[in-house]
């Protein structure tokens, strides 16, 4: 009962992490949903691996009901997920991606420090205390310049134009873009609608079914 009392208070008192802590917490996450879909017999020791790092304090989980621990996964991630809606995270691509063969435990952290580092000199020290936020929207911006430093040398070659047979022409074909770049199609504004030809309209006045 103390355990569970304490696990409760320590999301309680949960608050926004800075973002070494939220690339940390990420990484676990992810193991563990990993872990959920793939049925690993390990999900219980990933799930209290993700809570406990999260807490503000020492809480015996294995004196704690599966319930409540699940009910603190999903209270830990509301208090630590982002809060802008930057497309970086937000989307998903259209196909799951694969972890390469050169991936580790931990390396969300590595792989987006050294990212901005790269970019602005920062330490170490000032990437790890930045806003989750602001630190992804600096990353989504530096990924941006890099695509369109890309996409600049892309059209300098002989590659992105295909040369058509029938039309003797060659027509240029862009650098295909990272799936957090493309049209949101979730969204109204990402939608196209698609007219109707006029030969398909209903011959007449409309009716408002909402009036009948």
């Amino acid at each position: 009962m103390i355990n569970t009392i304490l696990l409760k208070l320590g999301t309680r008192l949960l608050k926004k992490v800075n973002f070494r802590r939220w690339a940390t917490l990420e990484d676990l996450k992810f193991s563990f949903i990993e872990a959920v879909e793939d049925s690993s017999p390990n999900l219980p020791d990933l799930l209290e691996n993700y809570i406990s790092t999260a807490l503000p304090f020492k809480v015996n989980l294995d004196k704690v009901f599966w319930e409540d621990e699940i009910i603190s996964f999903y209270k830990i991630h509301d208090v630590t997920s982002t809060t802008k809606k930057i497309p970086l995270t937000v989307r998903k691509p259209h196909k799951e991606s694969q972890k390469e063969s050169w991936d580790y435990p931990g390396r969300l952290w590595f792989f987006y420090s050294s990212t901005i580092a790269s970019a602005f000199g920062w330490s170490n020290e000032e990437i790890a205390n930045l806003s989750v936020d602001d630190a992804l929207a600096y990353i989504q911006e530096i990924l941006t310049s890099q695509y369109l430093e890309r996409e600049f040398v892309w059209s300098t070659t002989e590659i992105a134009y295909v040369y058509n047979k029938q039309s003797k022409k060659s027509t240029y074909t862009h650098l295909p873009k990272p799936y957090w770049m493309l049209p949101d199609m979730t969204s109204q504004s990402g939608r196209k609608v698609v007219p109707v030809p006029k030969n398909l309209l209903p011959i007449g006045q409309g009716i408002n079914l909402n009036e009948i």
